[in-house]
């Protein structure tokens, strides 16, 4: 009897301990969980610090600018046909004036205009040659060996208008003849041309100024005078 109250007794104290040590054990792994976060928090502060950097953002492409449509041009430019042939010396020069580059052929005709004072010759480059050949134009060292459609410069120009000018010039053309750059000096000097590299080439509108003072400057060494273009009367301002 006194056994069993004894082991009755003993399993109460052991039952009353378990209950008292419950809330420790409970107090204890709150602790050991609040001390879990710091630990991860600090890998994963490492692994954020160890991955690579994210690559920075692309600009965005810029949208491409339109396109601005061509201006028109102010007059409608001549076709430049080698051997091509004007039907009039007048049509001949109006198509001349817009080419960017003259050419021989240009030039030959031109030289046959200014040479027979407007005489209707013709656009044939080789019957112009010919024609220049018989008033003593040509030979001339560049202009009969020429083709058509190749370039003239301002130099070669100048030795051409001297020989169809009869321009003597100085000491140094008396003496070697209307070389290209002694010739493009004389026709400055007396204001048939405009300054500049003797290998520079010569545009359509440029000879057509040329052809228009040499036959100005012909018209005064012979005394007399070519008519002037008409100019509308001017307009008196009203008061």
């Amino acid at each position: 009897m006194r056994l069993a109250v004894c082991v009755l007794r003993l399993a109460l104290a052991l039952a009353g301990g378990l209950i008292l040590a419950g809330p420790s054990l409970a107090a204890d792994t709150p602790a050991k969980a609040e001390a879990t976060p710091p630990a991860q928090a600090s890998a994963a502060a490492d692994a954020k610090a160890a991955a690579p950097a994210p690559a920075p953002e692309k600009p965005a492409a810029e949208k491409p600018v339109a396109e601005r449509p061509a201006v028109p041009a102010a007059a409608p430019k001549a076709a430049t046909v080698a051997g091509g042939d004007s039907s009039s010396d007048a049509q001949f020069f109006a198509e001349l004036g817009y080419k960017d580059i003259a050419s021989a052929h240009d030039v030959a005709r031109a030289l046959v205009i200014l040479a027979s004072e407007g005489k209707e010759c013709g656009g044939d480059f080789e019957k112009c040659k010919a024609y220049l050949r018989g008033r003593g134009i040509l030979p001339d060292g560049w202009l009969c060996k020429a083709k058509a459609e190749d370039p003239i410069d301002k130099s070669c120009l100048a030795a051409l208008v001297c020989r169809a000018l009869d321009i003597k010039g100085g000491l140094w053309m008396h003496l070697f003849g209307p070389q290209p750059r002694l010739a493009l000096r004389e026709c400055v000097y007396h204001e048939l041309m405009v300054s500049g590299a003797d290998y520079a080439h010569v545009s359509g509108g440029e000879l057509v100024g040329v052809i228009d003072r040499c036959d100005r400057w012909r018209a005064k060494e012979a005394g007399r005078e070519l008519p002037k273009l008409p100019t509308a009367p001017a307009v008196e301002e009203k008061k």
